[in-house]
């Protein structure tokens, strides 16, 4: 019975560590486009999308992990939700031709955590968040990533739904 518990306890703690595939070369891209948050990328054929809060975030997964995620919010959620707001920024470069701030942090969920590393640009009144649920370096597979991410234009009326 103990053994059962080990195990268990084990795989909880496999499956919060998002490992992205590691070679870009060894399946399809695809553009993925997001009106409501105001972007676009590339990404693996091989993860599926998906989208909540009306288009806001969207969880892309694999083999059971997330290792992307991008959200829209507000500071106020953010911090709610134990984001980077209340994290200091290990650097500032650009994302998609705009000042962004790089958050390396540890996120708890209940018991279980994991390392994030997240990219952030205001987009008018909110923030954008590129996550990437992996620690240290990003891999070929995330730098790619985040080399296709461009922001789409922010709209006279603010950022337009999901469509």
């Amino acid at each position: 019975m103990r053994l059962l518990l080990i195990l268990a306890i084990a795989w909880l703690l496999g499956t919060c560590r998002s490992v992205p595939p590691e070679a870009p070369q060894d399946f399809e891209w695809t553009t993925w486009t997001n009106v409501a948050a105001g972007y676009t990328l590339e990404i693996p054929d091989v993860y599926d999308a998906d989208v909540e809060d009306g288009g806001h975030t969207v969880f892309f997964r694999w083999r059971g992990t997330v290792p992307v995620k991008l959200y829209l919010t507000d500071l106020d959620s953010a911090r709610a939700r134990g984001l980077w707001v209340d994290e200091e920024p290990t650097d500032t470069l650009n994302l998609a031709e705009l000042p962004a701030l790089r958050y390396d942090y540890t996120h708890c969920d209940g018991p279980l955590c994991f390392g994030i590393t997240s990219f952030v640009v205001e987009r008018g009144d909110r923030w954008l968040a590129l996550e990437f649920r992996s620690e240290g370096d990003l891999n070929a597979v995330n730098e790619r990533v985040f080399a296709s991410f461009v922001l789409l234009p922010l709209e006279s009326g603010g950022l337009t739904e999901l469509r």
